[in-house]
């Protein structure tokens, strides 16, 4: 008697074996903002594309803006542009642990900074009309319009001013 029960005639790791195609099909979601993020990297240093993706995926749904994160990831290129491979960071590692989150906060940072010195200027500018100093005369068209646009000044101070007729 045989107690042998009848299996495949190979087993499914012998060479000759052929495997089906699995069932599923794969989407090939292809995330147009995040490659262009990673593009920005330097590609000698790009590792673990997949999981790149996904963690500039992750970021970006997080409200990371897709320009605040190319910037930060060249900015990143150009201060380790002069490293030794030992001494970068490959961009998994660099996604992973989040290391992007200091300098987009720096981007941010000098944005709000630009404003600030902007809104400054503005003020100083409004000044000039307003006492009707000699130096308004320099204030350019688009500054003119900068001030109008913030309130700043009205039309009847800029022609008061001698600035537009």
């Amino acid at each position: 008697m045989s107690w042998r029960v009848p299996g495949p005639p190979r087993p499914p790791n012998h060479p000759k074996t052929i495997h089906k195609p699995p069932t599923r099909e794969r989407e090939a979601a292809e995330d147009e903002e995040a490659e262009k993020v990673l593009a920005a990297y330097p590609p000698d240093r790009v590792r673990g594309k997949a999981e790149c993706l996904g963690r500039i995926r992750e970021a970006l749904d997080a409200g990371t803006e897709v320009e605040d994160l190319s910037q930060a990831v060249k900015a990143y290129a150009t201060e380790s542009a002069g490293f030794t491979r030992s001494k970068v960071c490959f961009s998994d590692n660099w996604f992973k642990s989040g290391r992007w989150r200091s300098y987009v906060e720096d981007i941010a940072r000098n944005r709000e900074g630009s404003k600030a010195k902007e809104a400054e200027m503005l003020a100083g500018l409004a000044n000039w009309v307003t006492d009707k100093h000699p130096l308004c005369r320099h204030i350019t068209p688009g500054q003119i319009d900068a001030l109008l646009a913030a309130e700043l000044v009205t039309q009847a101070q800029i022609q008061a001013a001698g600035l537009r007729s």
